[in-house]
């Protein structure tokens, strides 16, 4: 079932070896976030390629996420807990779709702020996750946030990074993320 939707003509021109096959169903299944997973291999994409990510449910939230991306996508679900979801670019299309960048700015050269406010989920736990790349030991990223970014927590440890949190006042919160320095 396509939910009703015919599948788009551009589907058909990404032959077979330009289609990057994911699927999280068991890593869901097994209580593991793959948002990290996902977005890697998105961000692993060529101009040409496109994602088919195989999920237990509709993912609803990447669907925002990677539109804002410029990314286009098909929906197939093949059973309640099998859904197919197709993310592409258009014919044309160039590079991410306009989207306010969070503000960053660098209070010295071991720290990096990045005010991900006004950002709808989960595009703050993208853009952190993105700085969190180019980090090195003793470095740090403060993160200004509206709330408690829960989701974002295990994806720091599991990294290996430490942080630490604090509301400032209602409606703002500042996430101290340090990359562990090596032991001297």
């Amino acid at each position: 079932m396509s939910l009703g939707v015919r599948r788009p003509p551009a589907l058909e021109r990404i032959s077979p070896p330009s289609q990057v096959h994911l699927d999280v169903r068991e890593d869901i299944r097994r209580g593991q976030e793959p948002f990290a997973r996902i977005m890697a291999t998105v961000k692993a994409l060529g101009p040409e390629q496109a994602l088919v990510l195989r999920a237990p449910f509709e993912p609803v939230p990447l669907l925002a996420a990677l539109g804002k991306r410029g990314f286009a996508h098909w929906i197939d679900q093949s059973a309640p807990d099998d859904w197919t979801v197709w993310f592409y670019r258009e014919p044309g299309a160039t590079g991410h779709a306009a989207q306010a960048e969070p503000a960053i700015t660098s209070a010295d050269r071991d720290t990096l702020v990045v005010d991900v406010r006004g950002l709808d989920p989960p595009e703050p736990m993208v853009r952190v996750l993105e700085r969190l790349d180019a980090l090195r030991p003793g470095q740090r990223i403060v993160v200004l946030h509206e709330r408690r970014p829960m989701l974002l927590y295990p994806q720091l440890e599991d990294r290996g990074f430490t942080h630490e949190t604090e509301e400032l006042e209602p409606g703002l919160v500042r996430i101290v993320v340090r990359y562990p320095a090596p032991p001297s």
